[in-house]
């Protein structure tokens, strides 16, 4: 997280077994370049445990995605209190939390008050 450049990150834990995540994610994607333009940058840190599985469930995506196979005992999941999925951050360039919605629609309305007509 810390070579990420953008002033904002929102980071998503989930999984390719996780019922929720494909369309949590989908939501994201479609999103994502305009939050790219917006300073947001997006980083999918999978709980998988299998190589070929999170290389398949990523395909789709163009954010950054990880993925360390050591599931809820990854060392990020754990430093970031992580114990459910999907789990959604916001963070600023201090990687301080800002906001951890509940879900896609809410963090992309907070981004859009915030960031879009805080800009201008």
């Amino acid at each position: 997280l810390s070579e990420i450049k953008s002033t904002y990150k929102v980071i998503v834990f989930g999984a390719s077994w996780c019922p929720q995540c494909p369309k949590e994610l989908q939501e994201i994607s479609k999103n994502y370049s305009t939050w790219k333009q917006q300073g947001v940058e997006v980083v999918f840190v999978s709980l998988d445990e299998n190589k070929q599985t999170f290389e398949s469930f990523i395909k789709p995506f163009s954010f950054i995605s990880i993925c360390d196979y050591k599931k809820w005992e990854s060392p990020i999941v754990k430093n970031y209190h992580v114990f459910a999925t999907p789990t959604i951050y916001l963070l600023n360039d201090k990687r301080e939390i800002l906001l951890r919605p509940n879900s896609v629609s809410q963090l992309n309305s907070w981004i859009d008050w915030y960031l879009v007509q805080g800009n201008k």
